[in-house]
């Protein structure tokens, strides 16, 4: 029997950007961590997506932003919005387009993001689509929150995104911790909402993860929608949210994180 030893205490923030206290290590259950040392602060991946032409369109008073990666084409919208809620199951596919949108479980003031992705290659795609508030499980919650989002700071652009992160240094798991994605068939587009609340606050994965850190200025201006997807061809386990598999966790490699343009965020 290897036995790690735990030489920091693990703490996670909350859907609100507050930091939870440490957990006793009998309480991790599944998934959970056996963190040898603690992890040091750690930028997200990013890179570059080059825009649509005429990648800034309007729809009423909200302008659409889009973005085009090989054969993935992200187009997202940003508005305040008063109070969202409800719970939170996926839809299957009808006529075309593959559902991932539900209400959510958010109840405070907030943004929320409309965000479309097509396939618009010849194979399969996975859209890490379904990200759970605490990541580091080996099992993707039932009531997980579809509409929950990583929120964070990137090159001063408020950034709302759908993505998995690197293990932090020197960090083992019992098991493999998973995050949710959609398979997304050629010709085939998915809709979904992200949303964060206002004014905006860091939420990112516990230092088992390495993500960013800072603090989110909160006179920030412009935003990018972010979502996370590749040709993955393992098939991901079947999980309790209809609908959605889950696959390990993974940090977005080159083109795999498609990013909106960044644009100024909606007056209230």
């Amino acid at each position: 029997m290897v036995v790690f030893t735990v030489m920091e205490p693990h703490t996670r923030p909350t859907r609100h950007g507050l930091a939870r206290g440490a957990r006793p290590l009998a309480s991790l259950a599944l998934g959970a961590v056996l963190a040898t040392s603690a992890c040091g602060q750690a930028s997200s991946s990013s890179r570059s997506t080059t825009p649509a032409p005429g990648a800034a369109s309007s729809t009423g008073s909200a302008p659409t932003r889009t973005a085009v990666v090989g054969g993935l084409r992200l187009e997202a919208t940003m508005s305040h919005e008063g109070q969202v809620q409800g719970g939170g199951t996926a839809s299957g596919t009808a006529s075309g387009t593959a559902s991932g949108t539900s209400a959510g479980m958010s109840v405070r003031p907030g943004l929320v993001v409309d965000y479309r992705l097509t396939n618009t290659g010849s194979t399969p795609v996975l859209a890490y689509d379904v990200v759970p508030q605490d990541l580091g499980s080996a099992t993707l919650p039932a009531g997980v929150d579809l509409q929950h989002a990583w929120v964070y700071e990137q090159s001063g652009v408020l950034r709302l995104s759908k993505q998995g992160f690197a293990t932090a240094p020197n960090v083992r798991f019992m098991a493999a911790p998973v995050i949710g994605a959609h398979t997304v068939a050629p010709g085939v587009s998915l809709t979904g909402r992200a949303y964060a609340v206002w004014p905006p606050t860091l939420d990112v994965p516990g230092e088992s993860f390495s993500a960013p850190r800072q603090p989110v200025d909160p006179a920030v201006a412009t935003w990018q929608f972010c979502l996370q997807a590749d040709g993955r061809t393992a098939p991901g386990r079947p999980s309790a949210v209809k609908g959605v598999v889950q696959v390990p966790v993974a940090a977005p490699q080159g083109d795999e994180l498609v990013c909106t343009p960044p644009a100024a965020i909606p007056a209230p």
